[in-house]
């Protein structure tokens, strides 16, 4: 048949390699370690999705994340443009909401529609994540979607999640998929990310695996000739096909239960989508190598670094900060307010404290002490960066701890009290509010006018050496003295400055303990995650709330409480 006739009756869509390989094992287990820009979601997940439910007409698949709302912000928008695309909403799917009625009903009953994908063959895809235990009762999942494994601790994927993959054999079973699991990740950092997951790979039989995606496609080409050959009513040849097919679907279905993919790939495998001149800007754009060989060359990096915040580690993040009740009140498809009412740690009846590093790239980081349970919870960062400045960093506070006690203490460097920063040359017209002002009292008037009692902490202050700043790191994250408040990070709203302490290397000069700030003159838009300018406002909270722990030697002379700098 002419390639024009072909066109009539089918289709064509443009999948990569591995988009095409995914496809062809399509294996009960599968895992995916991709780089940026490879489909993840929209291409991977989603049309595997969509497999996997068409298998079990009834069924509960579980979506799970490392969060709740990550499911909300990250997951579900790739995977409803997918369906988007390819179906009609109310009439194949339906998402948020209790489905229409020619729908078929679900083998479970489902009470609340708010949070669920549901499909006409009755299927229902519902969420569970990591730091919502109790999403997982009642589970029943006979499949189980699980995206960013790299933020999954191992024993909670396995306390938590794996327990909902508990449903019936006797109405599932027949399906290849049934009680499998689909993870998807990006390369992991051993440093600073999870990596359990990669166990996984050592499951494939690769020789099996090659044999099962020979098999499919050659089912695959019989697909298409089956359209043809039914477009031009040949009934003897359809016959045929038919046959074959359905021999051989059945033979791959068995060859599939129980075995495991695992494909791992960079964004060159995207590469006649994503284009050349995507890959030279993600190599020019990113400046880290590290993260470099891990979001687009899928190089698993073993080096392990001499770090500024050398005793820092897992121990000191905290994953269990949301309150959902806000969420739980929202459909599927409803875009989450980022606000701080979603933050159980914080207290609205309690003021803030904050470090602050101004600058053309001004960042801050917001923490409150719990005295009773001795945490210092670092529960929020923020950033703006030329052309913003004090008056936009101040409305993004305001809008994010509306609803709050408006009390803040401020921590800052002795470049905050500048009296004509530097910065101002690449905003001038931040000398009509006042150029005789500083930094810190620039945000502070900025922030009164939006009803803040604001408290500059680190006027007149001295130069604290970075020596100073590296010793006081050292034991606030070193060996937990209960008699010492335990500094915690929330891992969801500080993604960012986590990132940074982890980009903070160690120099050493003259014998001199330096933070080697070579990163902050990359790109504004490039610093926030690569580069120290959120750490060292991180730094100079730490300092000014417990410099008073280091020894006598390291006490500067005559400093206000909360002063607190870097210098070499």
């Amino acid at each position: 048949m002419k390639k024009s006739k072909i066109r009539e009756i089918f289709t064509f869509v443009y999948l990569s390699v591995v988009q095409i390989l995914v496809m062809l094992a399509d294996t009960c287990f599968l895992f995916c370690e991709l780089a940026r820009g490879s489909g993840k979601t929209t291409h991977i997940l989603a049309s595997r999705l969509d497999r996997v439910q068409n298998s079990m007409p009834g069924a509960i698949i579980v979506l799970a994340a490392d969060t709740y709302r990550s499911i909300f912000d990250n997951i579900l928008p790739g995977i409803l443009e997918y369906f988007n695309e390819h179906y009609e909403r109310g009439v194949y799917f339906e998402i948020g909401k209790e489905p229409p009625r020619h729908f078929k009903p679900c083998t479970t009953f489902i009470a609340d529609w708010k949070h669920t994908i549901s499909f006409c063959n009755g299927c229902v895809v519902q969420f569970v994540s990591c730091d919502r235990p109790e999403s997982m009762l009642g589970k029943n999942a006979a499949h189980l979607f699980v995206d960013e494994m790299l933020r999954i601790p191992e024993e909670k994927f396995l306390e938590r999640i794996i327990p909902a993959l508990r449903a019936d054999r006797s109405k599932f079973g027949d399906s290849p998929y049934f009680m499998g699991i689909s993870g998807f990740s990006s390369t992991p950092n051993f440093e600073t990310d999870e990596d359990w997951f990669l166990a996984y790979e050592k499951d494939m039989n690769k020789k099996l695996i090659d044999h099962i995606q020979e098999i499919a496609y050659e089912v695959d080409l019989r697909r298409q000739k089956l359209e043809i050959v039914r477009k031009s009513l040949d009934l003897e040849e359809t016959t045929t096909l038919e046959r074959f097919i359905d021999r051989w679907e059945k033979r791959l279905a068995d060859l599939r239960r129980n075995q495991t993919f695992y494909i791992r790939a960079s964004s060159f495998s995207n590469l006649k989508y994503l284009g050349i001149d995507y890959i030279k800007n993600q190599i020019k754009s990113i400046k880290d190598k590290d993260k470099l060989y891990t979001s687009i060359f899928a190089i698993r990096k073993l080096k392990v670094k001499d770090m500024f915040f050398g005793k820092f580690g897992k121990q000191h993040l905290f994953d269990d900060g949301y309150d959902y009740t806000c969420i739980d009140k929202l459909s599927a498809d409803e875009k989450i307010e980022d606000s701080c009412r979603h933050l159980i740690y914080y207290d609205r009846s309690q003021p803030l404290y904050a470090g602050y590093d101004a600058g053309p790239f001004s960042s801050i980081v917001f923490a409150q002490r719990k005295k009773v349970k001795k945490e210092f919870r670092i529960l929020k960062n923020m950033w703006v960066y030329h052309p913003d400045q004090q008056d936009e960093l101040a409305r993004k506070i305001n809008d994010f701890f509306e609803g709050g006690r408006k009390v803040l203490y401020i921590h800052y460097d002795r470049a905050a009290n500048q009296k004509d920063p530097e910065w101002k040359k690449y905003y001038p017209g931040y000398k009509d509010k006042g150029v005789n002002d500083t930094d810190a009292v620039l945000l502070k008037k900025e922030l009164t006018a939006l009803g803040w009692a604001v408290h500059l902490l680190s006027t007149k202050q001295k130069t604290i050496f970075m020596s100073q700043h590296y010793r006081l790191l050292q034991l606030l994250f070193g060996k937990q003295d209960k008699k010492r408040d335990k500094i915690l990070i929330d891992k969801n709203e500080c993604e960012q400055l986590i990132s940074s302490i982890n980009h903070s290397p160690l120099k050493r000069h003259e014998g001199r303990v330096i933070l080697d700030k070579s990163s902050e003159r990359l790109p504004f838009e490039e610093q926030v995650y690569n580069s120290t300018q959120l750490a060292t406002a991180f730094m100079y909270l730490l300092w000014g709330e417990y410099y008073k722990l280091l020894p006598d030697s390291d006490q500067p002379d005559n400093i206000p409480i909360g002063a607190g700098t870097y210098m070499s």
